[in-house]
């Protein structure tokens, strides 16, 4: 979704007592993310320099920051016809080109620019380094190569360095990263951007507590720069990820917020800082908190779609699912397909399902189910991290005794093998489908034997992952036996069996004793099946193993009883 804004209206306002500050003043306030700060200065210096493109130029960018790039154009543009020998604005110009997905314009206009500067310029190059680093697809590549031409102009500037780090830590290059970083603090120690990144390349290396650490001391020595906060934030939320307990997670957590929480105090509370906040809520769960931000937006711009997306979040979460169904559906139509993300599937997919599974009257609408699960499979393709909150809901629904639904649940969840639930979701892929065939068996309808197909394939995806998993053998058992031949079995379960009182044997004589309801199952069938077939002998240890376990087995006695010596082979 395109955004513009009244930029006539914008910039006939006039702060008052920003008269003296300068463009210098505006970088500061942008490197520091006070972009509202930054905005309302500039906004006075295009009043009051109307001649100096700069100034236009950084407008300009802050509307590209917040995703407004029509109104940008015009800031540009305006800048462009106050200052036609600085090329500067035209920088604007194919910034705006390659984050519409025009490359090939984007890199013309920047050649031109090039060719356009004198001999020692070199800021429009910086610019247009920068310009390679924005958006949801950068050109790091290309990025450093136009970085690398600032630095042959001009090597004392610490920003360039700073985006060099930028750029290739983008690529995932950390070592020429923290390099640029330590050059860029060397050349500015009062660059603290530079600083920050440094402990940023910590974080994702996975390195939490060397990162908070490094942070805090930052934060410690310049209390008022407010990025080292969100970074603070993010650290402590992708740390409480790694948690082991419910308690340090939740501490982790709760840290995380009051980060971001002080980041937000020390920026400002305008639409674009309020979304930024509600997209860090949705991460760290903090729906009640998310209500009260959507709705602290919806006062500023009623219009804007992205709100409806926050509302339909919290309505969720809060068990209004009718509405966060409206509230979603109606976010989708109205912005192009490009800027949905997963969380957005994601949470109308969950709605859908609540309103289509009765978890008290065990009623079921089929088709909503389908139509949840489709989504849940968007977000998921999307954002493989998502299957691991779909476990929660799937273990809801299959309590619940709804086990065909559950089981697409867990379904869409096993697409992430990397999910830290995964053998669990599996296992319970497994469990549902076998569950809702044979709760469905003796139904005039009766259920396709597809979903023991699907429960064995599931058991036997255990077994590999974990070969320990008794439960697997035992439910794999179970699911083949009822695929076999009634009449005329295969003993396709036969090995299931076996396996499964080979694995709870090894366990020792605890885990026999928790499991001798289900190891008994697994000698009686298994004997029944062999003297069947004729093998007597087999049939016979069977039974025996039976008795050793439960001495009372009537089955197994009468089987053995009806075992006739004359049946058992030369000795």
């Amino acid at each position: 979704m395109k955004k513009a804004i009244n930029i006539g209206l914008a910039l006939s306002f006039v702060a008052s007592g920003a008269f003296a500050q300068s463009l210098d003043d505006a970088k500061t306030a942008i490197k520091e993310e006070q972009y509202a700060e930054a905005k309302s200065i500039l906004e006075n210096l295009v009043q009051t320099k109307s001649k100096d493109g700069d100034n236009y130029y950084y407008l300009g960018t802050i509307y590209l920051t917040s995703g407004y790039l029509d109104s940008a154009k015009t800031v540009f543009d305006q800048g462009l016809a106050a200052d036609s020998k600085n090329a500067i604005n035209n920088v604007g110009i194919g910034a705006i080109q390659f984050l519409n997905g025009d490359a090939t314009a984007a890199d013309a206009t920047f050649k031109d620019v090039e060719s356009s500067i004198k001999r020692r310029d070199y800021e429009e190059l910086l610019e247009i380094g920068k310009a390679y680093l924005r958006g949801e697809k950068p050109d790091y590549n290309k990025a450093i190569e136009y970085l690398n031409k600032a630095k042959e102009k001009e090597d004392e500037d610490a920003e360039v360095s700073l985006q060099l780090g930028n750029a290739y830590f983008g690529l995932g290059d950390n070592s020429n990263a923290f390099v640029n970083y330590r050059d860029a603090v060397d050349l500015d120690n009062s660059l603290i951007n530079a600083q920050v990144q440094m402990a940023v390349i910590s974080k994702e290396a996975y390195a939490f507590q060397e990162a908070s650490t490094a942070l805090k001391e930052i934060a410690a020595q310049h209390p008022e720069f407010a990025p080292t906060y969100r970074e603070l934030a993010e650290t402590y939320y992708l740390w409480s990820r790694r948690s082991t307990t419910v308690e340090d997670y939740d501490a982790k957590l709760k840290e995380a917020l009051e980060h971001y929480k002080k980041y937000m105090d020390l920026t400002d509370y305008s639409l674009d800082s309020r979304m930024r906040y509600a997209d860090f809520l949705i991460l760290a769960k903090d729906y009640e908190t998310l209500e009260v931000q959507a709705n602290e937006m919806a006062k500023i711009d009623k219009m804007n779609p992205r709100i409806l997306r926050y509302l339909g979040y919290a309505a969720y979460e809060n068990g209004n699912y009718a509405e966060s169904k409206r509230g979603l559906e109606e976010f989708m139509s109205k912005v192009e397909p490009e800027r949905l993300i997963a969380r957005d599937y994601m949470f109308l997919g969950l709605a859908d399902l609540r309103l289509a599974t009765d978890t008290v009257s065990k009623t079921m609408d089929e088709t909503l189910v389908n139509e949840a699960v489709q989504n849940l499979e968007k977000s998921v393709k999307s954002d493989s991290l998502i299957a691991e909150d779909l476990n929660e809901i799937g273990m809801e629904i299959f309590k619940a005794g709804q086990y065909g639904a559950a089981a697409k649940v867990f379904e869409v969840a096993t697409l992430n093998p990397e999910s830290k639930n995964y053998v669990v979701d599996l296992f319970y892929l497994g469990y549902a489908n076998y569950f809702d065939y044979v709760t469905r068996i003796n139904d005039e309808v009766k259920p396709e034997k597809e979903l023991l197909e699907k429960a064995d394939a599931a058991f036997a995806k255990v077994t590999e992952e974990v070969p320990t998993t008794e439960a697997a053998y035992l439910y794999r058992a179970k699911a083949t036996r009822l695929l076999d031949d009634a009449e005329s079995p295969e003993g396709l379960f036969v090995p299931h069996y076996e396996k499964y009182i080979e694995v709870v044997t090894e366990k020792g004589q605890d885990a026999v004793n928790q499991n001798k309801q289900a190891m008994v199952e697994a000698y009686n069938v298994n004997g029944a099946f062999y003297s069947m077939s004729g093998d007597y002998e087999k049939a016979r240890e069977n039974f025996r193993s039976t008795l050793e376990l439960d001495p009372a087995n009537e089955y197994a006695a009468q089987a053995l009883e009806n075992l006739q010596p004359s049946q058992a082979p030369a000795q």
